[in-house]
This record gives C-alpha cells, structure tokens and sequence, in this order.
C-alpha cells in the first residue's frame, strides 16, 4: 500500500482554527473516486480543493518534509488531470471545469507537479491560462513550476507569458515601449518566483542569461526585496548559500 500523505495540522490564526478537510487528504494520495465522492457530496468541496490560500498553507506542511511528502504534488495533478477529462462536454469541445474559472487551479496544479504533457494540454486549450483566473495570477503560476523544480515546465509557463504582448494584453503607451516594460516586469517576477521556489538552477540559468549583480540586486518585488531577499524570506538556503551566486557578483 502506498504511503499516506496526511497533511492534517491544526493552526491558530487569530480567533480561528484552520485544518486540512477530507478532500484535501483524498486529492494528497491521489484517490481519484474518493474526491468525486466527496464533491457528490457536497459540491462546496471543490471551493476547498481549488483554493490557493489553502494550497499555500497545505505547501507550508508537506515543505516540513520534503522526503515524506514529495509525490504529492503528482498526486493532486493526478486528480486534477481526471477531473479534466471527466468535465468534458461531449461534442461541444468545451469543458465545464474550465469554463466554471478553475482553469487557474488547474495549470498551478500541474505546475507544481512539474507535469509537461499536462502543462501543454492546458495552455494548447486556452494559452491565456498562464495569466490565471480568480485568485491566481502569472506570479503563482511562476512560482509553482518553480517548486517543480522542472525546467522545461518553468520555461513554457514564462515563454507563454511573454507572449502576451502578442495576445493584446499590453497596452502600449505614446512612445511604444509598453512591450519592454512588460516584458521586464514578467521577467522580474519569474526571477523572484524562482528565488521563492528554491530553484537554484532555474535562477543560474536566467542569471547567465544577463548581468549576475543587475538580476540579483536590481530586480525587485513590490515590496522593493531583492531576489535574495525572496530566498530567504521563503528559508530557500540553496539559493542563499550558493557560492556560486556570490561568486558572479564579484
């Protein structure tokens, strides 16, 4: 028998109590017919399995251990990616689970999991989807296929959005520099989404690809962090230990 994920942890935040649910237990060990049960059930399931708050506490408890909790990403993209195909509406060539909003939650999960095949079908069917829905945006889905540690992953989800100058989602200003400032702003947050995501190769790579000291003290967040800042903000040790960093500042 496989090993159970078991992401249950009880935190005080303020005057309330937040807890792992059922569905979140079944989506964690892949046991596809259980979430399908559960949201038969009671379709507010699907609320608590798609919420990223909740995906980012539930991150914090499987990061705890790594080596116990490492296929659980595959695990939710398993059952994400069959809730897909199950959401399929015969003959339209439209699918209710994406035309409900989730197509967010489906692209962070298989993100996460570092799933290309899964990655590509997604942005095959709405290449918009890297810009997120609801509650997601560009940066998470940035940071998820950087906690996948893949990089080809990594890469489609950052090429698809810098591709959005082409899908009309820049407005261009007089002097027609809007695509260059859009197109450091999404370099900027896929830099510091790599810092977070403790990817270190992903970072080195984008880190060859210019000025070692302009990536890593001239990009900045909204809060004005460096990318060392954002590792260590997140604990990533990897990424702010690395001799090699230092190394190219130098």
């Amino acid at each position: 028998m496989a090993p159970s994920y078991f992401p249950l942890r009880w935190e005080s935040t303020g005057d309330q109590w937040w807890y792992a649910t059922p569905i979140d237990l079944a989506a964690a060990n892949g046991l596809y017919d259980l979430v399908t049960e559960l949201l038969h059930q009671d379709t507010n399931n699907l609320i608590k399995l798609t919420s990223l708050r909740r995906i980012r506490r539930l991150e914090t408890v499987w990061d705890d251990d790594e080596s116990q909790f490492q296929d659980v990403a595959k695990c939710r993209s398993y059952v994400a990616r069959k809730l897909l195909f199950e959401c399929e509406e015969t003959g339209t060539g439209k699918n209710s689970l994406i035309n409900g909003g989730y197509g967010g939650w489906l692209l962070y999960t298989a993100a996460s999991a570092g799933d290309l095949e899964f990655v590509h079908e997604l942005l095959r069917r709405d290449s918009l989807l890297v810009f997120g829905e609801g509650e997601y945006g560009v940066t998470d889905m940035l940071y998820a296929a950087a906690r996948s540690k893949n990089f080809e992953v990594f890469n489609m989800i950052l090429d698809f959005a810098l591709l959005g100058r082409e899908f009309s989602i820049v407005e261009l200003d007089e002097s027609g520099d809007g695509g260059g400032v859009f197109m450091r702003e999404i370099l900027n947050r896929a830099i510091h989404a790599a810092a977070r995501g403790g990817n270190w190769e992903i970072l080195k790579k984008q880190v060859l690809l210019g000025s070692a000291s302009q990536i890593l003290l001239s990009y900045r967040d909204a809060q004005g962090c460096t990318v060392l800042h954002s590792a260590a903000g997140r604990g990533q040790v990897e990424v702010r230990n690395s001799h090699d960093l230092f190394s190219m500042l130098v």
